[in-house]
């Protein structure tokens, strides 16, 4: 597995790097042609008279323009590329999540737990106070005090951090 893991980060080091030269190249490409079309308006606008050795005007201008297509070209290719790898991460981060939901929710149903327990026990994860969880749910601080001290119990965690830390460890292993 670890040999799978460490195959895959050397993939995605030189997808990046490789995706990275393209897209300096690029850029690179589209500066050099900025440059000359700038150079180019100055001397209209001043009436300068601007050559470049025995290259044709209009050859530069050419030149210029394919330089350009070309740069965003190979831009529009980057931005396809990274939208796809988007689209899997994100597809990757919605699996993990939606299994972390339900290892979580099998843990609840595995400590018997009722369903304001449980209701409790998510807010608990997510990080709120028992004032917000009490205000969440419409009842007295002292209710969802007592219920996360069922939740503690029925679950044989001690606090709300090892509550959380028992899923993260689950995330992580």
């Amino acid at each position: 597995m670890m040999t799978i893991n460490k195959t895959r980060e050397t993939m995605n080091i030189n997808s990046i790097s490789t995706s990275l030269k393209a897209l300096i190249a690029s850029m690179v490409m589209l500066t050099i042609a900025a440059v000359f079309f700038v150079i180019d308006v100055i001397a209209d606008v001043f009436l300068i008279d601007v050559t470049f050795g025995h290259i044709p005007h209009s050859t530069l201008e050419i030149s210029s323009v394919l330089i350009i297509l070309v740069a965003l070209t190979a831009l529009s290719f980057q931005i396809k590329s990274l939208l796809r790898a988007h689209q899997v991460q994100k597809q990757a981060l919605d699996a993990a999540t939606g299994q972390l939901v339900s290892v979580i929710n099998d843990h609840f149903e595995q400590w018997k737990l009722s369903e304001s327990e449980k209701e409790v026990a998510w807010l608990l994860i997510k990080g709120l106070s028992i004032l917000e969880i009490s205000e969440a749910r419409n009842t007295k601080p002292g209710t969802v005090k007592s219920q996360s001290n069922a939740i503690y119990q029925k679950s044989g965690l001690q606090n709300r951090a090892e509550l959380a830390s028992y899923f993260v460890e689950d995330l992580l292993g």
